[in-house]
């Protein structure tokens, strides 16, 4: 299975971002086990030279080195019952711990009595000590135990003076596990604090992924659009750099659009010349030679009405090519669409009696619309002109003007044979047209642009032309907005 750009985008983030936190919390977690201990270890020092201060106060009173005192405020301290809540830990009981060593680093008093006659001068604490220097350590509790894991404890001596020499040491033990479990509760206060953190983030890169795939898939809808020729808006976008994607594809398409639509009207132009040129360079042919005037004559026919549909499909061509390129409608006006439907009836007069065609115009005294008063003449004369050559003979042909909603609406009617559903979808492409029923002379045959004209026309209004088969005959039908730009 294919996985999404979006997908991807989002699962990169999400690793991203979560190595940095878990790193960021790592170190943070490390670091406040470091500043706990220091702190431990700050507050140590303070009670070892106290303590250190009450020894050497009784030395003073007594001269030789004794822990009488050690042992009364010890025992006393054993048995003392309270409850601190110091945060979210509860502290019921004194578990430092306290030896004092003398010059020899021979253990003169353990709290725990476990040790009382050691020989600690080798022990970090005590050797450092003696020798003027600051000692401290941290070491397992059990001195038997090596796991990573087991039990420590930290370790901070102080000496004892008489006469400015050292003639012992104060050490004061505190087991680490007593400190764990503050840091254990301010570490899973930061574990919270970066897991609300990570879902914020990525809940924000989730939002800010789903941004960025819509604006692809906007730029791709587009494009696609474009693709398949349609008329399209580009899309909006904030992000600069991708609003200029959506314009290079815009100038891209636009130069593509113009390659084609050359080479595709030079190719359909020299299809649809190519007829009435083969019939003018025959007529030319044979009208160097002798032969009779009546014969003269009809090819100088041939060879004028070949020449007058060059001209019609040179000035339509020229006409559709203009209004392809336009992109919005040049000027428009409120203006009358009666008079215009009378004119255009009128001027088609001819046409009507030849075939002895009845044309039914609206009973309105007037029709107000809004749009380009010559192109919206052009369309409707394009479909009447139509509607004329298909219509049976003696037949009839309506016109109907309404406002349907917040759109203009010309429907024309004439009764004849239906459209065959093979030329329906083709109606609108350049260059084709079905046989008019009394169709004789080449002069009367169809250039095949007129709808394209008239769909061109359309799109300038917004608007749209149907042309659909209904019982009796042909419909076709203007329609575009009342607010046509």
């Amino acid at each position: 299975m294919k996985i999404s750009y979006g997908l991807r985008a989002f699962a990169i983030y999400f690793v991203i971002l979560g190595s940095l936190i878990w790193f960021t919390l790592d170190n943070a977690i490390e670091r406040l086990n470091d500043g706990m201990r220091q702190s431990a270890e700050s507050v140590l020092v303070d009670m070892a030279h106290t303590i250190a201060s009450f020894i050497e106060d009784d030395i003073q009173q007594t001269k030789p080195l004794t822990t009488n005192r050690l042992n009364r405020v010890f025992d006393d301290i054993g048995q003392r019952k309270f409850e601190a809540q110091i945060y979210q830990v509860t502290k019921t009981n004194v578990d430092s711990q306290l030896y004092v060593t003398d010059d020899l680093g021979i253990v003169l008093y353990d709290s725990t009595g476990a040790n009382l006659g050691a020989n600690f001068s080798q022990w970090r604490d005590v050797r450092l000590t003696l020798q003027g220097d600051y000692g401290a350590r941290t070491s397992y509790i059990d001195q038997s135990a090596r796991e990573p894991d087991d039990p420590k404890a930290m370790v901070v001596a102080a000496p004892i003076r008489q006469q400015g020499k050292i003639i012992g040491v104060v050490s004061v033990v505190k087991p680490i596990n007593s400190l764990e479990g503050h840091l254990l509760t301010e570490t899973k206060q930061l574990q919270r604090y970066a897991f609300i953190l990570l879902a914020l983030a990525l809940f924000l890169g989730y939002l800010l992924s789903l941004w960025f795939t819509r604006s692809l898939n906007k730029i791709a809808n587009y494009a696609n659009s474009m693709a398949d020729g349609k008329q399209v808006t580009p899309p909006v976008l904030r992000d600069r750099r991708l609003a200029t994607l959506t314009d290079s594809i815009s100038h891209m398409r636009s130069q593509l659009d113009g390659k084609e639509y050359v080479e595709d009207y030079i190719h359909s132009l020299t299809h649809e010349l190519k007829t009435p040129i083969t019939s003018i360079r025959g007529a030319v042919e044979l009208m160097s030679e002798d032969m009779p005037a009546d014969d003269r004559a009809r090819f100088l026919s041939n060879i004028s009405t070949s020449n007058q549909r060059m001209s019609r499909l040179v000035d339509r061509m020229l006409s559709l090519a203009k209004l392809e390129g336009l992109t919005e409608l040049v000027a428009t006006e409120e203006f009358d669409l009666i008079p215009t439907l009378n004119r255009l009836a009128q001027e088609r007069t001819t046409m009507l009696n030849a075939s002895h065609l009845e044309l039914s115009l609206p009973e309105l005294s007037h029709f107000l619309c809004v749009g380009d008063r010559v192109l919206i003449s052009q369309a409707i004369a394009n479909l009447l002109d139509n509607a004329i050559g298909f219509c049976h003979p003696s037949g009839r042909i309506s016109v109907s003007l309404k406002v349907i909603d917040t759109y203009y609406e010309v429907t024309l009617f004439n009764q004849g044979e239906p459209i065959p559903d093979f030329a329906m979808p083709k109606l609108y492409d350049r260059f084709f047209s079905l046989p008019r029923p009394d169709q004789k002379a080449q002069a009367t045959k169809s250039t095949g642009l007129g709808l394209s004209f008239v769909r061109e026309i359309m799109k300038l209004h917004d608007g749209q032309v149907s042309i659909i088969n209904i019982e009796g005959g042909v419909e076709a039908s203007l329609r575009w907005p009342i607010n046509a730009n």
